[in-house]
This record gives C-alpha cells, sequence and structure tokens, in this order.
C-alpha cells in the first residue's frame, strides 16, 4: 500500500471527505487529493497532523502495510 493509498484508507474509515481532512490538517482540498494520488509527498509535520486526525500513529500511516480490520463484534473487552 503506497502513502497515498493509507491517506485515501484512513480518509475514508473516518468518514471525511477530502475537504473535511484539509481543513483539520490545515491545507487546501487540492493538497489532500495530490497526496492521495501520489503526485506529492505531505512534509513532516502534515503526516503528523494526519495520524492524529485518524487517531493512528504516523508509523501505521507509512508503514505501507494493509490495515488489519476488526472481526465483527470483535473490540475492547468491558470491564
Amino acid at each position: 500500500m503506497t502513502l497515498g493509498e493509507s491517506i485515501y484508507y484512513y480518509r475514508k474509515r473516518s468518514g471525511m471527505s477530502q475537504e473535511a481532512l484539509a481543513e483539520r490538517v490545515g491545507v487546501s482540498r487540492q493538497a489532500v487529493s495530490r497526496w492521495e494520488l501520489g503526485d506529492t509527498t505531505p512534509e513532516v509535520g502534515k503526516l503528523m497532523a494526519l495520524a492524529e486526525a485518524f487517531g493512528i500513529t504516523t508509523d501505521q500511516l507509512l508503514s505501507g502495510k494493509e490495515p488489519e480490520e476488526p472481526s465483527p463484534g470483535e473490540g475492547p473487552v468491558p470491564n
């Protein structure tokens, strides 16, 4: 998975539009589009802001690994 594909995946998983993500990260919607298409790469500060917006680590965003989806009904164990 490329960085652009990861950004797209986590944006969709978070239910955000390109415009909403752009607003949270402080860039234009076109910048988000270029990142997702792989035309450009976000600078380090923007990578950190993206990870924060998605609720993940920068390692998860940059790893290139397919994210593991939890099984239905799987989640935190209640106390």
